[in-house]
């Protein structure tokens, strides 16, 4: 690539007047039709105001340089291109008016400072779905709802469905409703139970109202919120071992038995535990599915030790696909130059997300859009790892990787852990045992 990088410029016509034209394709003399994937960054450089000193009035359009006997020649075209492995040419480019200096400075400094982060590159993508199996099903349910229900059939999710951004716009698309509470959710309709589960009030009001129940409810989650009642029912106090933020799937657990439970958050057992006349034989715990297993391990062991006797759930019933994802963004970002983390500024599964790629300390970028790659962040970076999250727009992967291939050849693939569970090693007496079915993980209760 660095051998057949070009620097150029050449006098074009069709440029308006006070604007930028960055060039999305660019017609070449030699090269022919070079494509610039990378347009949208350079267009968003200067939207920021880089590479200064003032923000410009951008357009993104094709720019071609015309023969030599023809067309208005009132622009200057600033292009650098290369070609890639396949011998196809690609490129950037930025044209302003040839009498506006000012502006065709800037098309020159912005193509310069692009080009000088122009290399081969590899993208390694932290397994792409942040969508657990059971938010996957739930989606899935709520959709076979909505073609299934009945001509002028209202259908509602009750509660926001953990779930991607593009998963959430396909509910829209299907005419689905998401509904805070039953009492926007008119007797006709039909409401689905999202993959976290409901609380025992809502089924009782959905029973009493005779409304059409689909359950989604992520098996998991089910067995943990059967588990919480099993527990309390026999008259323990039941510590939930969950992550640091109170999340909806939390509050659904706690409502089985809300004067019974006692969250526990991190290493420190829960305040409750010191109240006189707590039982040590009559406390258990129960493990909120989507946290990581090795958090609940670390806060299992410290509850252990704090109360030797207590009890919980079969380790069968833990899920692991938080410690799955958090192992493969872990993976990624130990193995490149830089992350990216693609989601919104807001979004707590973002964060959590780049939590996970700054521990292994290298840098680490939140991304919203494609726009906010900076060329500052690509300066001798060899690899990049982009992890996905669940408020990244879905065709933000696209995207990135579009405008990367862009700056340079790329190489890309995926990484992704998977745990599975449910077996035991091979017996040299009669072989590898059968996994554990749905009937084996409803005797969680009976584990210690």
């Amino acid at each position: 690539m660095n051998r057949s990088l070009r620097v150029e410029r050449f006098p074009v016509g069709g440029i308006p007047p006070g604007r930028v034209v960055v060039a999305t394709t660019i017609v070449h003399p030699d090269r022919g039709v070079v494509p610039s994937p990378a347009a949208p960054l350079l267009a968003a450089a200067l939207g920021r105001g880089e590479p200064g000193p003032a923000r410009r009035r951008v357009r993104l359009d094709p720019v071609a340089v015309p023969a030599e006997a023809s067309g208005a020649r009132d622009g200057v075209l600033v292009t650098a291109s290369y070609l890639d492995r396949t011998g196809r040419a690609v490129g950037l480019g930025a044209a302003a008016q040839a009498a506006d200096r000012a502006a065709v400075a800037v098309c020159a400094d912005l193509v310069a400072q692009w080009a000088g982060v122009l290399r081969s590159r590899r993208l390694l993508v932290a397994d792409g779905d942040p969508d657990c199996a059971g938010a996957r099903a739930g989606i899935e349910a709520v959709l076979r709802a909505a073609r299934d229900a009945a001509p002028d059939t209202p259908v509602h999710v009750h509660g926001r469905p953990l779930a991607a951004a593009g998963r959430l716009a396909r509910l829209t698309a299907a005419g689905v409703t998401i509904s805070d509470g039953l009492d926007a959710v008119p007797d006709a309709a039909v409401v689905v139970f999202p993959a976290h589960g409901v609380s025992p009030s809502v089924r009782a009001e959905a029973a009493a109202r005779g409304l059409t129940v689909v359950d989604a409810t992520c098996p998991l989650a089910a067995l943990a919120h059967r588990d919480v009642r099993a527990y309390a029912d026999r008259g323990d106090a039941v510590v939930l071992i969950t992550g640091p933020r109170d999340t909806a799937a939390e509050r659904v657990s706690v409502s089985q038995a809300p004067e019974s439970v006692l969250p526990m958050r991190d290493a420190t057992p829960p305040a409750g535990l010191r109240r006189p006349g707590t039982d040590p034989d009559g406390l258990s715990f129960v493990v909120q599915p989507g946290i990581r297993v090795e958090d609940a391990a670390t806060m299992i062991a410290a509850l252990r030790t704090r109360v030797p006797r207590v009890r919980g759930q079969h380790y069968d019933a833990l899920c692991h696909a938080a410690t799955d994802r958090a192992a493969a963004v872990r993976l990624v970002a130990a193995a490149v130059d830089l992350t990216l983390v693609l989601g919104a500024a807001d979004d707590p599964d973002a964060a959590h997300m780049q939590a996970e790629a700054a521990a292994e300390g290298r840098t680490v970028r939140r991304l919203e859009a494609v726009g906010d790659i900076a060329a500052g962040w690509l300066a001798g970076v060899d690899s990049i790892g982009v992890v996905p999250t669940r408020s990244a727009p879905p065709e933000l992967m696209a995207q990135v990787q579009d405008a990367l291939a862009g700056l340079g050849p790329l190489s890309a693939a995926t990484r992704k852990v998977r745990t599975s569970t449910g077996e035991r090693a091979p017996d040299v007496a009669d072989g590898a045992a059968p996994p554990v079915g749905p009937g084996d993980r409803e005797k969680s209760i009976y584990a210690v």
